[in-house]
């Protein structure tokens, strides 16, 4: 038998999240009144003798069926980035969208790395993903799902969450792309550090290669990302698949998925 674990955020305005999202609900009673003018104001538009009539006491309860309408940023909860994300061209080319990633790559097995003792702020290290990926006994395999561990999904709710956390750097980015792995999560808001740490960071030095460098490494090389992970403590360090395939868009940047583990 297999075990399902979600590995996905709640969608929903929150503290953790500056973006917003808004919906709008056509409800049963309104819904009902709403189809069965849309229905009288098409069939007399076709044939103005046309009898017929739908009532909205011709549906149990005078109530139709509902309609919500979300206006959703594509970065809000657990989501993937595309390679268009990151800039206009990868390796010499047109990036790609969330439609045009083959969807092998987001159905494979899956490896948990454990980065919880990095401070926020921090940098995830070339060292520190190969000692983590040491302990789990795991040799990697092209287009393994890696998944960085820092337990600051604990934080999910609180504005802290949008701010204290570590993240991955360019070399580390870089070096697990050249053993073949198209997909890294991370259960933090974004791959890179805190935005405000990046900012510090550049303000302090001048150094441009502060801002988002595991980002901006995707005009190199084509790889994706998965943010805001959770629930990453329930899995083994191996042992599992990975599910995370995105909604196909036509264009989008990102697009938001229902990442799920499936643990043997």
């Amino acid at each position: 038998m297999q075990r399902l674990v979600d590995l996905s955020v709640l969608v929903e305005n929150s503290p953790s999240e500056p973006l917003k999202m808004q919906t709008e609900r056509l409800d049963h009673i309104q819904g009902a009144k709403q189809f069965c003018h849309e229905v009288e104001t098409r069939n007399s538009a076709k044939q103005p003798t046309d009898p017929r009539r739908l009532y909205p006491d011709d549906f149990p309860d005078a109530a139709f069926i509902t309609l919500d309408t979300v206006t959703l940023p594509t970065h809000m909860g657990t989501h993937i980035d595309a390679p268009i994300h990151y800039g206009p061209e990868c390796e010499g080319k047109p990036a790609r969208s969330v439609d045009e990633l083959p969807l092998e790559w987001f159905f494979a097995p899956g490896v948990r790395l454990d980065l919880r003792h990095k401070a926020a702020g921090a940098f995830i290290t070339v060292e520190d993903i190969q000692v983590a990926l040491d302990a789990t006994g795991h040799k990697l395999q092209p287009l393994d799902i890696v998944l960085i561990w820092t337990g600051t999904d604990k934080l999910w709710g609180k504005r802290e969450y949008f701010s204290h956390a570590p993240g991955m750097s360019r070399e580390a980015t870089e070096w697990l792309t050249q053993q073949g792995i198209k997909v890294i999560g991370i259960d933090t808001y974004g791959f890179d550090r805190p935005f405000v740490t990046m900012l510090e960071d550049f303000w302090r030095t001048g150094d441009r290669g502060c801002l988002w460098p595991a980002h901006f490494y995707g005009r190199e090389c084509e790889y994706i990302q998965i943010e805001r992970l959770a629930n990453l403590d329930q899995l083994p360090d191996t042992g599992f698949q990975v599910s995370c395939f995105p909604l196909k868009v036509k264009g989008l940047d990102a697009s938001w998925v229902r990442a799920v583990a499936m643990v043997d």
